[in-house]
């Protein structure tokens, strides 16, 4: 039958109001239940029951869904309570295998750049590029990477950070400390390179800093030049007029040594590396606790000791000779440059022209971040007698001839008395003092070095060689009056360069 309920839907309607009720309904509708109009009591306690049945029902569905709510929310809370457990423990993989391939990145990176190398020194340590084609000008070595610049110096990246890192604080020291006695009074600090730092210094001056050609004004530290061609241009001059710079070194820091091989056309990263290898602060040593720490005190500047000192300041200078030659030109001077040491002279030059150039000179010096010492300043008439770094100048190229009598004096008390309490301008270790200046006659007058060489090897032959009391730098074929930085094998380029300094 079209119309007959099946039994789920049955079910359904008794469960809707009650088994009586839908008896009824049905009675009623088949026509079993006679109705006159007014409810029988039957049918007011059936309605009555369904009523309450379905009140009932309402009821305990409620308070079911209540106890349903509360289960719920206990097994929401467990559930969660076992998704977060579950996600700790997926995070907590996830960050050991990140840190593992970090650790794994950085070990990679380590072994092919340095992006740190102490506070105050990493910014522009990221990779960037080099300019090649300004570097090809120069013909000077193109580095892509950090890795490319510590192979073509024979070593690590690794061993390049160690040599480059900026330590404030540190256990140990890059140089060997000491102090030499200076001819106007006081001592002079010098920093050597211990050897590892001191063979990269010399692979950048041998294979960066010596390709760049010097101006001819300059003849300190560069090949063919010396203070015998740094006095020539001085003599038999009316006026010869001399100039010191105080701190030459320590007034070149870290940041123009930097900006230095920017200019030359590499990459920041590359530069900065190369600025830190080449400068050192000054450190001082303290004891805590029985451990000896070395403390740096003020900015990295050029050491006085360093093979590549000279020569850099040497291109750090540029600018200063450029405009000190122009400015002497202006006044009727002939100008030169020994390190630093500033030589004028002229024949027509006037007293006002003299005081001229002693003024606008000293303005350009501190202009250039250098600084005229107030007490070397030295105006020699040829009246008196004239030096060039140590060069008498006056008539031809000669020695001072108090000096000369001097030194002659003293091999005689060595060879009648030995070597005990014999110095030489001021210096404790009195052989290589010796030997330092018969190489400075040596570049004057041969023929007086030779004799001094001969009285030295038969003092030696009677006495041996003095025990050293102090070290000393490596003599070297410079003048007495000065002290020069040890070791310097700069080599200048004969070949005319393009002005890389027009844009230092």
């Amino acid at each position: 039958m079209s119309g007959q309920l099946t039994r789920q839907q049955l079910y359904d309607r008794i469960k809707s109001s009650s088994k009586d009720s839908y008896i009824l309904e049905e009675m009623k509708r088949l026509g079993f239940w006679k109705s006159k109009g007014q409810p029988t009591l039957e049918e007011t306690l059936i309605e009555k029951e369904t009523s309450l049945q379905q009140e009932l029902s309402t009821l305990v569905a409620k308070e079911r869904k209540f106890q349903n709510q509360e289960l719920l929310l206990k097994e929401i809370h467990k559930q969660r309570m076992q998704n977060a457990k579950a996600k700790r423990e997926e995070t907590k993989e996830k960050r050991a295998q990140q840190k593992q391939e970090k650790a794994a990145r950085w070990e990679v990176l380590r072994t092919t750049e340095i992006i740190y190398l102490g506070e105050g020194v990493s910014k522009g340590l990221q990779p960037t590029a080099s300019n090649s084609t300004l570097l090809a000008q120069y013909n000077l070595p193109y580095f892509d990477t950090v890795a490319q610049l510590a192979d073509a110096m024979g070593i690590t990246t690794k061993m390049l950070t160690y040599w480059a890192y900026h330590r404030p604080v540190s256990l140990t020291s890059h140089y060997y400390t000491f102090e030499i006695a200076k001819k106007s009074g006081g001592k002079r600090k010098i920093a050597a390179p211990k050897k590892g730092l001191k063979k990269l210094q010399n692979w950048i001056l041998t294979s960066i800093l010596s390709k760049i050609a010097l101006q001819d004004e300059v003849h300190g530290f560069t090949s063919k030049r010396s203070i015998v061609s740094n006095a020539q241009p001085h003599i038999g001059k009316t006026v010869v007029v001399n100039m010191d710079l105080k701190d030459f070194f320590p007034s070149v820091h870290y940041k123009r040594v930097k900006g230095l091989f920017s200019t030359l056309g590499y990459s920041e990263q590359i530069a900065s590396i190369l600025a830190l290898l080449c400068t050192q602060a000054e450190t001082k040593q303290v004891t805590l606790d029985n451990v000896l720490y070395y403390v740096q005190q003020g900015n990295r500047v050029l050491p006085q000791g360093s093979p590549a000192s000279p020569a850099i300041s040497n291109l750090i200078a540029y600018k200063l000779d450029k405009r000190i030659k122009g400015l002497a030109k202006r006044y009727g001077f002939t100008y030169t440059r020994y390190a630093d040491d500033l030589t004028f002279s002229s024949d027509t030059a006037t007293d006002k022209d003299i005081a001229a150039l002693l003024h606008f000179a000293k303005k350009i010096s501190t202009s250039e971040d250098f600084t005229v010492h107030p007490d070397k300043v030295h105006v020699m008439k040829q009246s008196r007698q004239q030096k060039v770094t140590g060069v008498v100048v006056n008539e031809k190229p000669n020695i001072d001839r108090n000096r000369l009598r001097q030194f002659r004096a003293l091999l005689h008390q060595i060879k009648n008395k030995g070597w005990q309490d014999k110095q030489w301008r001021k210096s404790n270790n009195v052989y290589a003092a010796i030997e330092g200046y018969i190489l400075f006659v040596h570049m004057i007058a041969p023929e007086k070095a030779l004799v001094f060489r001969k009285q030295l090897e038969d003092i030696v032959a009677i006495h041996g060689t003095p025990p050293t009391t102090e070290v000393q730098p490596v003599p070297q074929p410079v003048t007495e009056e000065k002290t020069i930085v040890p070791e310097n094998n700069s080599k200048a380029n004969e070949e005319d360069t393009t002005n890389w300094w027009t844009t230092f």
